[in-house]
């Protein structure tokens, strides 16, 4: 294959329905996302591996479904440790192993090696604080995030450790300590104070323009660091545009704190997230200007994605009232195991090979962008590589056939889905979000039903049908039971899965 230049874009909580390439009744109007959909493939069957964003980027990454990892729920604070295993080999090492030039700009969120420091003087808190972790053990994980990190010590492990020749960015979320900017092993301005709240609430649109409490360097502007990322892509363009580059762009919008930049605030008559949506487009034209401007426009592959399904920071209820459903017409939103909290927008867009669009509905996954890759460059990968990914290859290439016989998401408390063709069973009664407090394991204790959905019937699982077709049920299962022992979901040397001392999710599937 020739060696076309790649730029994946992942935003960061983006609807389903929010472009208005995929959902003609949107009250949003995308026409330079619109345009990519036009020189390319539109997936309108893509997901996830989870409904959040730690555990998708991991599978992203990894091509590899991020329960496999140590992480069973949530996501990481930013001041955790790496979650990528040391020898795992990514996608970005793909690209470097075929000459490439590669970076990665934006928000990491998958843990960097801090330096640690005791932590002194008097610490931000209050009884109510203590009391709050005491009911919910969850909080005590974000309550001093990032409170003991020495800033004068470079990172022991960052993105230069899985692939990435340069990397400028973010620890995680624009809500999410420490506010430092880090370029690629260092912080380069140290943070000098704390600002922000506690506890954050992303549930609901009650603090949009807020974020968790942590340490914040004077320099950090919150209002100022998607517009300077998007710069730093475009200056990464200009400086690699004579020799093939892989840029993964995993930009800070449209999480909250939701600020749109100057002249972006009320353009889109809606509310905030919705300005940040038409920011989000407004970038895309400013990338595919500038490949245009370099004469590189046909020979770079232009992939944009959503890393889940849209927040409730966005206020649904205040977009539905409107005429706007972020989620489409799919049941849920971003944490959620419902279709609304994992199924997402993806485009692969390449000028030089699609002069229009086409509409793909095959089930397509993040993970698959991996094979996807080595499969284009004739690579052939070792057993203990993209464990779970399918070559889209076949897609690609115009052909409309299946490439992968299962699915499986988790939702934000680690509950499991499986889906095969129209069936989806869902391993949890409710949503399974970041709000749901149960474990997995409780609920068979409980008595309380799974969730079986026939998708294309019910494509906004609306009817549970679970306990009338048992041989659905237990076939889903069983299958769900195998692609977890075996370590693998594609043709290969079962794997092991990372260790881990308690796996409730899994335990609750052999009961």
């Amino acid at each position: 294959m020739n060696q076309p230049n790649v730029i994946l874009m992942l935003v960061d909580d983006l609807g389903y329905g929010d472009l208005s390439c995929l959902n003609h009744a949107s009250k949003i109007k995308t026409p330079n996302i619109d345009a990519l959909a036009d020189r390319g493939i539109v997936f309108r069957d893509a997901h996830a591996t989870s409904a959040l964003c730690t555990p998708s980027r991991y599978g992203l990454l990894s091509g590899r479904y991020n329960w496999r990892s140590k992480l069973k729920s949530l996501v990481l604070p930013g001041g955790d440790s790496p979650l990528i295993e040391p020898d795992r080999m990514t996608i970005a090492d793909l690209f470097k192993q075929q000459g490439y030039t590669t970076a990665c700009v934006g928000k990491w969120h998958l843990g960097l090696g801090w330096a640690r420091r005791p932590m002194e003087g008097d610490l931000p808190g209050s009884d109510d604080e203590l009391d709050l972790i005491k009911q919910d053990p969850v909080m005590a994980r974000f309550r001093l995030d990032g409170m003991d990190i020495d800033f004068d010590q470079k990172l022991t492990t960052s993105p230069l450790d899985y692939g990435f020749d340069y990397f400028y960015g973010t620890a995680a979320s624009l809500d999410q300590p420490p506010y430092a900017i880090i370029e690629n092993d260092r912080v380069l301005d140290k943070p000098d104070h704390v600002s922000g709240v506690f506890p954050l609430d992303r549930n609901g649109p009650t603090q949009q323009t807020e974020w968790q409490r942590g340490p914040h360097a004077q320099s950090f502007v919150h209002e100022d660091i998607v517009p300077d990322m998007n710069r730093k892509v475009l200056d990464l363009i200009d400086q690699n545009k004579d020799k093939p580059f892989f840029i993964y762009y995993p930009t800070h919008a449209v999480h909250g704190p939701l600020l749109p930049p100057h002249g972006f605030d009320g353009k889109s008559g809606l509310n905030r997230y919705a300005d940040m949506v038409l920011y989000v487009d407004h970038m895309v034209g400013e990338i595919t200007q500038s490949l245009k401007d370099k004469a590189i426009w046909d020979n770079t592959i232009f992939i944009f994605l959503s890393d889940n399904g849209c927040a409730g920071v966005a206020d649904y209820p205040l977009l539905t009232s409107r005429g706007h459903n972020p989620s489409y017409i799919f049941r849920g939103k971003k944490s959620d195991i419902y279709e609304g909290g994992h199924r997402i927008p993806a485009i692969f867009s390449w000028p030089g090979q699609y002069s229009d669009r086409s509409n793909c509905d095959q089930t397509v996954c993040l993970s698959d962008l991996f094979r996807t890759f080595a499969d284009l460059f004739d690579q052939e990968l070792a057993d203990d590589t993209a464990e779970d990914s399918f070559s889209l290859k076949p897609l690609l290439d115009g052909r409309d056939q299946p490439v992968r016989e299962s699915i499986v998401h988790s939702s934000g408390n680690g509950s499991f889905s499986i889906r095969s063709k129209n069936w989806k069973l869902e391993f949890c009664p409710d949503g399974g979000g970041m709000e749901s407090r149960h474990e997995s394991s409780n609920v068979l204790q409980d008595a309380i039903a799974y969730q079986l959905y026939n998708l294309e019937e019910d494509i906004s699982e609306q009817t549970n049908l679970f306990g009338l077709h048992p041989d659905v049920e237990e076939h889903l299962k069983a299958e769900l039971i195998r692609i977890i022992e075996q370590g693998r979901s594609t043709p290969g040397k079962p794997q092991a899965n990372t260790p881990v001392d308690s796996w409730p999710q899994y335990d609750a599937l052999k009961q």
